[in-house]
């Protein structure tokens, strides 16, 4: 497996001219800048997505992983398939049911039928009304941050929030990987992790972020990407999804 800064070398910053083309566009202002940085963002999807494939495989029953936002768990399946303990976190209901039976007989892997912030509670948990119709595919949107479906006619439940600070802090060894895919409170649970320096010795976390659906978050992306890349001792790609 590549070490770190590697990893970080060869995911994280641009390699080659293509690459270093579309960054310097990406860097323009108004829809040249919009452009290069959706051509780069593609690219760079395409490698996190293999690395993701080739960490999970390479994870053992030594390992812990998390699962942030795990819906009916196709990557808590990758994450589990080497005997690593997975902890995979859901807050919809029904989705939680499915995760929960698909993984009956798999004791190293835990779901919690909650989502995760940078607080232990209780939230809103907001679906778009196509949830009535098809639960499964709108069941990706649900989120505890945005109201970009609270039209009326929407769907609303209320679920447990846990601290992810706390939840990593408590766990018997730092967990080797981390995916996350929660619908806008990636934020939050990444500057809960940095506070608590807990982002360290090697994890390697994967975030799906939604610009596309908020552009208003494109700075912080932007950001936090410019962040991971100057790191040498955690690899956080939020290129993934």
């Amino acid at each position: 497996m590549s070490d770190i800064a590697t990893m970080i070398a060869e995911d994280l910053r641009p390699n080659g001219t293509v690459e270093a083309w579309f960054s310097a566009l990406a860097r323009l202002p108004g829809g040249i800048g919009a452009v290069g940085y959706r051509k780069l963002k593609r690219r760079q999807q395409r490698l996190a997505e293999a690395r993701l494939e080739a960490l999970s495989a390479a994870l053992g029953p030594g390992d812990i992983a998390l699962d942030l936002g795990a819906n009916v768990g196709d990557v808590t399946n990758l994450l589990a398939r080497g005997g690593a303990t997975v902890h995979a976190f859901e807050p919809e209901p029904e989705t939680f049911a499915l995760l929960s039976a698909r993984f009956a007989d798999q004791p190293h892997v835990h779901p919690h039928n909650a989502a995760v912030s940078d607080y232990d509670g209780t939230a809103a948990l907001v679906l778009p009304a196509s949830y009535r119709v098809s639960p499964r595919s709108a069941s990706k949107a649900a989120s505890i941050v945005h109201d970009r479906y609270r039209d009326g006619n929407h769907v609303e439940t209320e679920t447990r929030v846990i601290d992810i600070a706390g939840f990593v802090r408590d766990l018997p060894r730092r967990p080797s990987l981390i995916k996350i895919d929660i619908e806008g409170a990636e934020w939050r649970v990444l500057a809960a992790l940095q506070a608590a320096e807990l982002l360290s010795d090697g994890v390697c976390v994967f975030v799906e972020t939604h610009e596309r659906l908020d552009p208003s978050t494109l700075p912080l992306v932007r950001r936090q990407q410019a962040w991971a890349a100057r790191q040498s001792d955690v690899y956080v790609n939020l290129y993934w999804g």
